[in-house]
């Protein structure tokens, strides 16, 4: 199991941990930002978007990250 070491500041930490409530722990954190990152490639990798909108539908994003772009499409 590969281990990584990064530094954040604190106030980013607590910002997150503050609007997740409940004081999470930040290897939870850390493994849930892997979790969302390894599933937005697979999309990605799939030929898919990865879109954020209002709950109503009505304005969209699209999360543009340089490493999701240089994902190559997979034949399915």
């Amino acid at each position: 199991m590969a281990e990584v070491r990064v530094q954040i500041p604190d106030e980013v930490i607590q910002k997150l941990q503050d609007k997740m409530g409940g004081n999470p722990k930040v290897t939870d954190i850390a493994r849930d930002a892997f979790t969302l990152f390894n599933w937005a490639v697979d999309e990605r990798a799939k030929g898919r978007l990865v879109l954020s909108s209002t709950e109503d539908g009505d304005k969209i994003s699209r999360l543009a990250m340089p490493s999701l772009e240089s994902v190559t499409k997979q034949a399915e």
